[in-house]
């Protein structure tokens, strides 16, 4: 035991950091970042990798050399393990190139790592500077510009995945030769407070989304600062500590540093000496190795000193009695007219508002440390005093440890001079104890993140299915869905069709739609004998959410206007635009003829409130390519015309008078269904309505669309033919008619399972395509005789079309006839057989009555059949001839049968 407390007091170390990463990406996984609600151009990239640098800013190749270097581990420098991980084992990766010299390590997902310190000699941590992102996993992200801010949310996660505001971004470049890969260099803090600059590498599917992407970049900046100057002149008085601040940035412009670090002394003996003393620790801090450096960190403290007084400074200017609203304040030395040009400060990490609220109390503690820093003294004074005088950080020896390290000031500042030493057997027990007690707390938290899933889960459920519906489904309806539901096998077995008829007009349960809609499908492609066409692309719906797509500009476009007013679908770019996003992006690589059309994405949000993803997935492509809606949505749009032509000849068929007055205001049927047809009816009508239109198309095909479309146009006669003018008429159909009461929804699916259009529908395709060709064959310039000579050849060849037709059919039936006569004879054989068959069977039932009667016979001679085991059977003819014998005394009574041996 004492030899395994060793072990374990050997990986303590290693285990605790281990938990803490583990604690920290669990934190980072269930912190969900609320998505600003202002403007935002949205861009779909690809997530490359990251790379720290040394600079913030970067050679003109610094792209191209990622790129190559991610390729590298990729093409094989490194082997893949079997999680997607890269093993770079002790084996540097590659050489140090002057060109790109300062490469830090990154971590296992290339999103968040905890950089370790550049001046590390450690052979592993140099074998790993360089690491793209995992190629086995989803880095699809979409590049958001805000107001003041850059947001990448993952799809795949539905969260921000990085979160950058304008003021932390240094550098943004193109790749040169690989075009269309751009990046941005940041500033990023890790625990100790030393910064680090990081390189974030993506892709683009063209150079022309990598141009404009740059443009947006450069206009928000533009914009940007723009505002923060305007906003930031109005804010600021003569006075104001930030106004110091701007006059000391003036006086050092265009200074060489050590000029620079003179002035800066200077300055800083006009504050006060706990001031002093705490620019002077942080500084020190961060060991810094140039005069450049120092002055860097200087002005970062001094601007963080600065912007903590203007929270509690007070306006002189006359007339403003008014605190300065301190709202941007922090973002106020962007402006070239504040800061001299090499200290910039978009690279400084970023300040909050509430972050190490103790340096002061801090600082103040350690002055209080020493007697002979009760006095005043100047900061010069102070560093003499510091260095004179013995310190905690010096050991009996005389040797001295750094004083000011990130990882030994507070435990040094904050211990107890009188607390005991602990023996070693308590520190492997305390060691265990918080290693046991940080495994529990994982678990823990892992449990209330299951938990808090399925609760997102059901509260995504109840939010997606907000809707009223107008076919309430009865208790006896519901489980007889439930009992075809619950059928093993079902998608084999072939069901009733008359009973799902019934069932469906009777009402489909809300919370089993989805499923019902899944089963529907099933028996759909069970009835069709001849299948569809399947997709020529058969990528996985996961992998080819890993792609990127060409018509992102339309799909982004379009999910705000998507089912704006439905709780799912309002957040920006929250989990239900995500979903759709993901959705419309997929089906569009799927289908590269079809790729996005209007439409598609209240299709795809119907089946998505009633889904999940990827079934509503699969779902959306069984109603394009199964049922045949895709035709509607081809770049030429001929089938859409053809829909437009049906629905008239139905409405001239069915409602005369109503097409009459369509014709007389000059009303097509594409002023008011085309996106009654591109949408099934999802853009307009409520959703219970969609829902139950839905449930029809599943069942009967795309015939329920023109169904509904006359069901809805013929219940509203009356009222559409009171209005006299197109405009009133389309503003009718467009608003009035879809605010349908719930009595009239129902009575409109009532009638379309009623009605039966498939063969009208069916002539009038062939009567347009007919139409066309006279159009298409007619010349422009004819007289009466001639187009009556025109159509009487086209009334010919109809009638020997019709003639051929007709002897096809005839060809047909004799065929039928002849197979019939097939089975007649079969079926005689059959007969034939039968008989045969029962002929047997009464010959085998005679056989087995002579055998009991000689059984019979056998007892009465007194020759038992158990007896017959010992007795030597006779050959054929003896027995023959035996039983002729026997049969002749038989036959005799006055000779009666003697025994064999008389």
């Amino acid at each position: 035991i004492p030899y395994e407390l060793f072990l374990l007091s050997l990986q303590v170390p290693e285990i605790i950091g281990t938990l803490r990463q583990a604690s920290k990406s669990s934190a980072r996984n269930n912190d969900i970042t609320p998505f600003p609600t202002n403007f935002a151009k949205k861009f779909e990239v690809l997530f490359c990798g990251r790379v720290s640098v040394a600079h913030k800013k970067a050679p003109p190749a610094l792209i191209d050399e990622c790129i190559e270097k991610f390729s590298q581990l990729h093409s094989g420098a490194v082997g893949n393990g079997a999680d997607g991980s890269f093993n770079t084992g002790t084996r540097p990766l590659f050489k140090k190139e002057p060109s790109f010299s300062s490469l830090h390590g990154l971590d296992e997902n290339g999103l968040s790592p905890e950089i370790s310190n550049a001046n590390t000699t450690d052979p592993h941590t140099l074998s790993t500077k360089v690491q793209p992102s995992n190629l086995q996993e989803n880095r699809t992200m979409l590049f958001t510009v805000g107001r003041s801010q850059i947001y990448l949310v993952s799809p795949d996660t539905k969260k921000v995945a990085i979160e950058k505001s304008f003021r932390e971004i240094s550098f943004c470049s193109q790749g040169i030769r690989h075009v269309d890969h751009f990046g941005f260099i940041c500033r990023e803090t890790v625990e100790g407070g030393n910064g680090h600059f990081v390189c974030y590498v993506f892709q683009c599917t063209d150079e022309s989304l990598v141009d404009e992407i740059m443009l947006t970049l450069k206009q928000a900046f533009s914009v940007a600062a723009l505002q923060q100057n305007a906003k930031t002149q109005s804010q600021q008085c003569d006075v104001c500590p930030m106004q110091q601040l701007h006059r000391l940035c003036e006086r050092i412009e265009g200074q060489n540093p050590s000029k620079t670090k003179l002035e800066l002394q200077r300055h800083m003996a006009s504050l006060d000496n706990e001031e002093q003393a705490q620019i002077f620790e942080n500084t020190m801090r961060a060991c810094p190795k140039s005069d450049q450096e120092e002055n860097e960190l200087v002005m970062v403290s001094l601007r963080n000193l600065y912007e903590e007084k203007q929270k509690h400074h007070q306006h002189t200017v006359p007339g403003e009695a008014k605190q300065v609203p301190l709202g941007g304040l922090r973002a106020r030395l962007h402006s070239s007219s504040s800061v001299p040009n090499f200290l910039k400060f978009q690279f400084l990490a970023p300040v909050q508002e509430n972050d190490c609220p103790e340096p002061k109390k801090r600082a103040a503690s350690v002055v209080g440390q020493s007697p002979l820093r009760s006095h005043r003294h100047s900061w010069r004074q102070q560093i003499f005093l510091r260095v004179s005088t013995p310190q905690k950080g010096t050991d009996s020896s005389g040797k001295k440890t750094k004083y000011f390290t990130s990882k030994s000031l507070c435990p040094l500042m904050f211990m107890p001079e009188e607390a005991a030493k602990k023996s070693k057997e308590e520190l492997r027990e305390l060691w265990r104890k918080a290693i046991l007690q940080q495994i529990l707390l994982l678990r823990m938290e892992k449990e209330n993140q299951k938990l808090q899933a399925s609760e997102n889960n059901l509260l995504n459920k109840r939010l997606k299915l907000d809707y009223e519906e107008i076919t309430p489904c009865l208790k006896d309806v519901t489980l007889v869905w439930e009992k075809m539901l619950g059928t093993p096998g079902r998608a084999k077995v072939k069901f009733d069709t008359e009973t799902i008829h019934a069932a469906v007009a009777q009402g489909v349960p809300r919370q089993h739609r989805g499923e019902i809609w899944k089963f529907l499908s099933e028996q759909y492609l069970l009835r069709q004998t001849v299948p569809a066409r399947p997709p020529s692309n058969p990528t996985p719906y996961k992998e080819l959410l890993k792609q990127l797509t060409s018509q992102q500009h339309a799909i982004l476009i379009d999910l705000g206007r998507t089912f704006p007013s439905h709780p799912y679908f309002q957040a920006q770019l929250g989990a239900g635009q995500l979903s759709l996003y993901n959705i419309l992006k997929a089906y569009s690589l799927l289908d590269p003829e079809v790729g996005y059309c209007q439409g598609l994405s209240f299709i795809a949000g119907v089946l998505l409130l009633h889904m999940g993803e990827e079934d509503a997935f699969n779902m959306l492509k069984f109603l394009m390519y199964d049922v045949g809606i895709r035709k509607q949505y081809r770049p030429d749009m001929i089938i859409l015309q053809i829909q437009m032509y049906q629905l008239s000849r139905l409405l001239h068929d069915y409602h005369r008078d109503l097409h009459g007055h369509f014709e007389q205001q000059e009303i097509g049927p594409s002023l008011y269904a085309t996106p009654w047809f591109l949408t099934l009816f999802a853009s307009h009508f409520p959703l219970g309505f969609v829902a139950r239109v839905f449930d029809m198309l599943f069942l009967q095909g795309p015939e329920v669309i023109f169904k509904v479309a006359l069901s809805l146009l013929g219940s509203h006669k009356p009222l559409i033919l009171q209005h006299d003018s197109l405009e009133s008429i389309v503003d009718f159909i467009k608003t009035t008619l879809p605010n349908l009461g719930l009595v009239q929804m129902e009575k409109t699916i009532n009638q379309v399972c009623e009605m039966d259009v498939s063969k009208q529908l069916q002539a009038y395709e062939v009567e347009y395509h007919v139409l066309q060709d006279e159009l298409q064959d007619t010349p422009p310039t004819l007289n009466q005789q001639q187009r009556a000579a025109q159509l009487e050849r086209t009334n010919q060849s109809l009638r020997q079309q019709n003639l051929d037709l007709l002897e096809e059919l005839q060809v047909c039936h004799a065929r039928v006839c002849n197979l019939e006569g097939q089975v007649e004879v079969l079926a005689q054989s059959e007969s034939r057989l039968k008989e045969q068959v029962s002929a047997l069977e009464e010959e085998k039932q005679q056989l087995e009555t002579t055998v009991t009667q000689l059984q019979n016979l056998l007892t009465s001679l007194g020759i038992h059949p158990t007896s017959l085991d010992g007795l030597t059977l006779l050959p054929p003819s003896d027995t023959q001839k035996a039983s002729e014998g026997l049969d002749v005394r038989t036959a005799d009574p006055e000779h009666p049968a003697l025994p064999q041996g008389s």
